[in-house]
């Protein structure tokens, strides 16, 4: 039996290795090059977060993006002030939120109405603009001590009360709490002074409640002086509030007046005649 190989087939050629097609030689390049590129992609995977890391920790800190920061309101400051240190020497100012008419409502409370001591709480509104609150009185004043904590029991008829800046208008009024219970009943009513002034060639307007120690309510005489006493702080811009409200000096509107001053009211005793 004889078997018949060609020359094709033959795995030497003359004593030479076996030539590769063509087409495989292509064949093996391209799988080469797709896993070469499976191999970059792979490392580029796992390197990926590392490279993030170390790009953003080495950027220069201008190229790095910093939160915003919180917007701050600007500090709200009272234009007016008034000193009662004998009612209370720090006493709380509040605002209330700035009006549709751009106007702006500041508080300024003395002592405490439940401690029986003497109480005296300032609302001053400026610009008025569009008034705050109802031009009858007996309603503001309502209004007013609502916003205290405060319900009104009984209010009498007003009545002028003249002080520097204007006459104001002066009503005796029996107060409460308004929320009621136990601390209510401790405190029970107590008798004040309500007063309120509306200036229309200022716009502005003034309410308060003054209460005095125990049971009666403010001297007028005291609450005038304390009205008197009330300035415009010379930070503001407002040269008419500044000629309507200066700084004055003197003693205490509540002090009792001195054994010298008593002392010089009383008239002098008449001298008797000399008898010969």
């Amino acid at each position: 039996m004889s078997l018949s190989v060609s020359g094709d087939d033959l795995p030497y050629v003359s004593g030479g290795p076996l030539r590769a097609r063509p087409l495989g030689n292509l064949a093996a390049s391209l799988m080469g090059v797709a896993a070469l590129f499976v191999l970059a992609g792979s490392l580029a995977f796992v390197r990926a977060p590392q490279d993030a890391t170390t790009s953003v920790a080495a950027a220069p800190p201008a190229l790095v993006k910093s939160a915003p920061a919180p917007v701050v309101a600007p500090e709200r400051v009272a234009a007016f002030r008034l000193e009662a240190p004998e009612i209370d020497r720090e006493p709380k100012i509040a605002f209330d939120p700035a009006l549709p008419s751009g106007g702006r409502q500041e508080t300024h409370a003395f002592g405490g109405f439940d401690t029986g001591r003497a109480y005296l709480r300032l609302d001053i509104l400026q610009p008025a603009g569009e008034k705050l609150g109802n031009s009858d009185f007996f309603l503001d004043v309502a209004r007013h001590a609502a916003q205290a904590g405060l319900g009104v029991v009984r209010i009498g008829q007003p009545t002028p009360l003249v002080t520097r800046a204007g006459a104001f208008e002066a009503a005796e009024i029996k107060l409460s709490l308004r929320d009621g219970g136990v601390a209510a009943a401790a405190v029970g009513e107590r008798s004040c002074l309500a007063v309120r002034l509306v200036n229309a060639s200022l716009s502005m307007e003034i309410a308060g409640i003054a209460c005095g120690a125990g049971a009666k309510p403010m001297d007028r005489r005291a609450m005038g002086c304390l009205l008197d006493r009330v300035y415009y702080l010379p930070s503001g811009e407002n040269k008419a509030l500044a000629r309507s409200f200066p700084k004055v000096e003197g003693p205490g509107c509540l002090a009792a007046p001195s054994t010298g001053e008593t002392e010089a009211a009383k008239p002098a005793p008449k001298k008797r005649a000399a008898r010969h």
